[in-house]
């Protein structure tokens, strides 16, 4: 990307509340690394911006700025979910861009300045003052701790570089749950990110074994007819094409992470969202908040067993905001 001999790492990201901090920037460190986190306005406070900048300097190659970059960003969106802050950490693309020569030639940068777009996630940049980027600002009106925030990204030091594709999937959508305020946005999104990972289970060898026998016991029974119908579904069976059952895929999750338990809350939460969803269940403003706040702590069980699987040590915060994983010990936090 560039030959200067040192870069630095700019992470940019969307929270879904600013920082309750009346400073420009906060400090704190990171793998061993200090770690700088602002608003990317430079006139703004923390505490009037929602759109955020984690910055670190200092990394001799693009291989390592990029790793840490990366680590980063994912120890954000893992403290962010712990918080119940929600984060949108990006993907790496930009969302406003200004043509070099065209601000120089308006007098916006100076001449030996560079103008490079605004990446809603991850870039790096020569480790000197000469980048300009433009801005785009946010009105924010409701405020986080940034105790909670940063204080669990500082626990996630030396965590694993990375999470299974099942745990990181419903990361990000747990995160999107916490990202909206509308209470069946967050429905929908949380039950998601836990109906998604149960996707990834399949057929048992017992369970395929019996779908290929009662293949071949059609197949028998329409041998020598031309019932087309019968033969298609005996070479569905036999191809195995139907897959587990959004809620038979929850089972297996929870069984296989020890959160069986959790099964008849599931149940339970699921039918009311259904009932909302298809219009045949009526709740009130204060109801209906509240089941999207008990999904959300529900979900966020299973997604904390999985980064726990994943070997994430799992920050502490967590047990704040979704204090009910330490209602029964098998389910708190190590």
């Amino acid at each position: 990307m560039t030959n200067d001999p040192s870069l630095k790492v700019r992470l940019r990201v969307r929270l879904a509340k600013p920082i309750t901090s009346e400073s420009k920037d906060l400090r704190f460190d990171f793998d061993g690394c200090p770690v700088t986190l602002k608003s990317q306005d430079p006139e703004l406070t923390l505490k009037n911006s929602t759109w955020v900048v984690f910055g670190a300097r200092g990394f001799i190659s693009e291989t390592e700025a990029s790793a840490f970059g990366e680590r980063l960003r994912l120890a954000v969106e893992i403290a962010s979910f712990c918080s119940r802050l929600g984060v949108d950490a990006g993907q790496d693309r930009p969302t406003a861009f200004v043509d070099e020569e065209f601000a120089k030639a308006m007098g916006l940068v100076q001449p030996h300045e560079r103008v490079r777009p605004n990446i809603h996630g991850l870039m790096l940049l020569p480790d000197d003052d000469l980048t300009r980027i433009p801005l785009i600002n946010a009105e924010a009106k409701v405020t986080s701790s940034p105790d909670h925030l940063l204080g669990a990204i500082r626990e996630l030091s030396g965590f694993p570089s990375s999470l299974s594709e099942q745990t990181s999937q419903g990361l990000q959508l747990l995160n999107a749950a916490l990202m909206t305020n509308q209470p069946l946005a967050q429905l929908v999104l949380a039950f998601s990110a836990v109906e998604a990972m149960g996707q990834k289970e399949d057929w048992t060898a017992g369970q395929r074994k019996l779908l290929d026998d009662l293949a071949t016991e059609v197949a028998a029974n329409t041998a020598g007819t031309d019932d087309q119908e019968s033969l298609e579904v005996a070479e569905a069976l036999r191809r195995s094409l139907h897959r587990l059952g959004l809620r038979q895929g929850v089972v297996r999750l929870l069984g296989q992470l020890g959160l069986s338990t959790l099964k008849k809350e599931w149940d339970r939460l699921y039918a009311l969202r259904s009932g909302v969803v298809h219009g045949t269940k009526r709740l009130d403003e204060p109801e209906l908040n509240q089941l999207a706040m008990d999904t959300i702590t529900l979900c966020a069980k299973v997604i904390i067993r999985t980064l726990q699987n994943d070997g994430v040590p799992v920050p502490a915060i967590a047990n704040v905001h979704y204090q009910h994983i330490t209602e029964d010990s098998a389910e708190t936090i190590a």
